[in-house]
């Protein structure tokens, strides 16, 4: 699965909600990510933002009507069906989803749909009494059995004045989505468990032990994992998570409780036993012995802190796991020094951990930043480089190891 394969034209349709203006924050996200853009306007999401804006986002014309840029345009939603590699309507009104049932045709927008076969993927916005109501539910579970795909609203304060669902889901899940849309889903099926991002160990009630990691390489695999079609569970340090609303987020604090956050997801949820389970977080290696009830006080003087070592979570998955080729398991390792002292320790680590792959990454390459340089070595002596680049992308090269693997 290389990014380079991905298809990358994005038609945009834009319906007459309120919520259009953010349609122009989408336009624009896809644009920064590479994608091609086309934009379809229906009269009514025109009286909301003019398509200068969206002109303007993506380089090219928007289409609002059949006829107003001359006779070609008799035929410009064929070739828009036939350019497009997904369709993505955002905002989508009760009243485009209803026509989109009956598969009307009567502007461009619902013309380009009925003649396309990529993938369709509708963003509902409106009033929640509107969003309710049953032949707006109906027609959502119909266009789902026709394979159209459904970014689900958020719910919240509404333009309306009301409260509750409807709400336009925001940009990132929407392109999260499209995105999943349009890639090779080898991961379909398939339950990957992630960590990621560092445990703290109380000291006190405002202090404790920690590190530098930001969890940024975790999210990226979670994301990556989701975009191939995994069902995804990703435990987390204390550190910011963006991930798609689909993916299972657990947060822990302590290395005790990533331990059992982990532990469970892996052998003890029913049904959903993890195929590929990936150790990306930076556990704490040791805790206090003594965690103080209160806020230790500087007059009084430094008391003793005696630690105790944490427990090795790949390790414990390894010994669990015993005999059997699932879940494969996958760690990190990271040190400073020599490439050469890091090599080492990673194939070490492949046996200590009864691992099947370790991916080796330097401090100084990885902590708080959006970019890495990995080395993946697997059971059978592989060794790949991924030299430095950004971590959704060096996400992708670990996938594609972990594919080899099964």
């Amino acid at each position: 699965m290389n990014e380079a394969n991905e298809k990358r034209n994005i038609l945009l349709g834009i319906s007459g909600s309120i919520a259009a203006y953010k349609a122009a924050e989408l336009a624009r996200l896809y644009v920064s990510r590479g994608y091609h853009v086309r934009v379809i306007m229906t009269g009514a999401g025109q009286e909301f933002v003019t398509p200068l804006t969206f002109e303007s986002v993506t380089g090219h014309p928007v289409i609002s009507d059949f006829w107003s840029n001359g006779a070609r345009d008799g035929i410009e939603h064929i070739q828009l069906a036939d350019w497009a590699d997904v369709v993505v309507v955002a905002p989508a009104t009760a009243d485009i989803l209803a026509k989109l049932v009956m598969g009307a045709a009567d502007n461009p927008l619902l013309a380009t749909i009925l003649a396309t076969r990529v993938p369709i993927l509708v963003a509902p916005a409106m009033n929640v009494n509107m969003y309710e109501h049953p032949v707006t539910q109906k027609n959502l579970e119909t266009l789902k059995e026709r394979s159209v795909q459904v970014v689900a609203p958020e719910s919240g304060a509404l333009a309306c004045g009301w409260n509750g669902s409807g709400r336009l889901a925001s940009p990132w899940e929407i392109f999260y989505q499209t995105q999943r849309a349009l890639s090779a889903h080898d991961f379909e099926g398939k339950h990957v468990v992630i960590s990621t991002g560092p445990t703290r160990e109380a000291i006190d009630p405002v202090r404790f032990i920690s590190n530098r990691s930001s969890g940024k390489m975790g999210v990226a695999l979670a994301r990556e994992a989701y975009r191939r079609g995994a069902k995804v569970t990703l435990v987390h340090g204390p550190v910011s998570v963006r991930v798609p609303t689909e993916i299972e987020c657990v947060p822990v604090f302590s290395a005790m409780e990533m331990q059992a956050a982990m532990l469970k997801a892996t052998f003890e949820v029913e049904d959903i036993k993890a195929d590929f389970v990936i150790m990306a977080s930076a556990v704490a290696d040791y805790r206090p012995v003594e965690v103080y009830s209160e806020k230790i006080k500087k007059e009084a003087g430094l008391p003793p802190i005696n630690l105790v070592e944490n427990p090795d979570i790949l390790g414990a998955l390894g010994a669990r796991r015993a005999g059997n080729p699932y879940p494969k398991l996958i760690g990190f390792a990271v040190e400073t020094g020599e490439i050469e002292d890091l090599l080492d320790e990673v194939r070490a680590k492949l046996e200590r951990k009864n691992a099947d792959l370790i991916i080796g990454n330097m401090a100084d390459d990885a902590f708080d930043k959006d970019t890495n340089r990995v080395w993946l070595v697997d059971r059978s002596g592989r060794t790949d480089e991924v030299m430095m680049t950004y971590k959704s992308r060096v996400a992708i090269k670990i996938f594609d190891s972990i594919r080899r693997l099964s």
